[in-house]
Order: C-alpha cells, then sequence, then structure tokens
C-alpha cells in the first residue's frame, strides 16, 4: 500500500510541475503574441491556478493550515494598502486594472502573490540547504532579487504604475523586510517540509519574467 501511494505522490508531483512549465511557457509566449492584452488581463487566473496547485499538493506534504495561509495573505494585502496609501513603505505608486478588483485601491489578490512567492523561496532556500539560521536571510534575498525582475515587467503590463517611472532602492528594502518576516514565520510554523511546487513555481516565475525582459527590453 505504502509503495503505491508513493507511486501516486509522484504522479502527482510530476503533473503539477508539467502544468506549471506549460502554463507559464504559454504566459511568455502569449504576453509576446499579438494577443497580449487578452493574455496580460489572465494574470489573476495565472496566479490562482498556481496557488491552488501549490495548496492541493501541500495537502500531503507541508501541512499548511488555513490560518497561516491567510496570515501571509493579510500581511500581503494590507502592507500593500499602507504603501499604496501612505508612500512610506515601498514608495509612491498605484495599482492597475490587470490583477482585478480592488479594496482600498489594492487587489486582495496580491496578498495569494506574497503567498506564492515567500513559499516558493523559502521552498528554493530549503532545497538549497541553508540552516535554519540563515533561511529566513535566503529567502528574502530571493524574493527581493525575484522583484527585480517582476518591476520592470509590471510596469511595463500596467500591473501598478510609479510616480517617478520605476521604483527606488525604498522599494526592494521593503521587500526585503517584508519576505524576511513572512520567511519567520515560514520557519515557525514548518509549511514547507519537502519543497515541492513552490519551488517550481518560483523557478517558473524567474524564467517568465526572466524571459519576458530579455524580449522587451
Amino acid at each position: 500500500m505504502r509503495k503505491i501511494e508513493s507511486l501516486d505522490q509522484f504522479k502527482s508531483k510530476k503533473a503539477g510541475i508539467s502544468i506549471l512549465i506549460v502554463l507559464h511557457i504559454i504566459g511568455v509566449a502569449g504576453f509576446l503574441s499579438p494577443l497580449s492584452d487578452w493574455f496580460v488581463f489572465l494574470t489573476p487566473v495565472n496566479l490562482i491556478i498556481t496557488a491552488g496547485m501549490i495548496w492541493i499538493d501541500s495537502k500531503a506534504n507541508n501541512r499548511l493550515g488555513w490560518p497561516i495561509a491567510l496570515v501571509i495573505i493579510l500581511i500581503g494585502y494590507l502592507i500593500e494598502v499602507l504603501g499604496v496609501y501612505t508612500g512610506l513603505i515601498f514608495g509612491d505608486y498605484v495599482y492597475g486594472d490587470v490583477l482585478g478588483w480592488k479594496i482600498l485601491q489594492v487587489p486582495p489578490l496580491i496578498g495569494v502573490n506574497w503567498l506564492i512567492v515567500i513559499w516558493g523561496g523559502f521552498s528554493l532556500a530549503v532545497h538549497l540547504g541553508f540552516s535554519r539560521r540563515f533561511r529566513w536571510l535566503a529567502t528574502a534575498l530571493l524574493v527581493t532579487a525575484l522583484d527585480m525582475l517582476i518591476e520592470p515587467i509590471a510596469v511595463h503590463y500596467d500591473w501598478w504604475t510609479w510616480t517617478n517611472g520605476m521604483p527606488g532602492l525604498q522599494n526592494y528594502v521593503a521587500w526585503f523586510i517584508t519576505a524576511a518576516i513572512m520567511a519567520g514565520i515560514f520557519e515557525a510554523y514548518p509549511l514547507v517540509q519537502k519543497p515541492r511546487l513552490g519551488l517550481v513555481a518560483f523557478v517558473c516565475q524567474v524564467l517568465f519574467f526572466g524571459l519576458l525582459y530579455l524580449a522587451i527590453f
């Protein structure tokens, strides 16, 4: 029975990896195609599918509880609200309409995006063998580096807009601090025991934004 369960888990993992890779390949091709506007507005669908797949995969492997997931999502969303309203956290920026319905000028889906990137960055830190003492630091560095790829693409496709055109150092410092806090929550509650689809999702996002950057700029 144990061998059958392991085989089923392997097949599930393999299928999940394949779906995430294909999803992001189609995304890159679509963003660069004449149907770019249509694909851009499918961004929320991509985020929901990615988060959903990571969540389903975690049920048997990471034991992620709803309360912890909601804490990460709420922290991500609320810090963006403070950021938009005050300009004191990330800098002066506003959200466009691409990420969907907004509450207090911020799409709640951005909280889901924070969950995806933090989970992915932490999963990669675990996979690379960082000790518990340094995993929060590695996660914060990885996630901040990913944001450096995300920002020019996000501005190009009007996901959000910066008053000064592009973010400054303040944005990346805030990303680092926020990611470090969230990584601390992941460390306190062992959400990533096996870095499975979270890791794959992070690598897919790096390739997605990296390829778009090379193609556009």
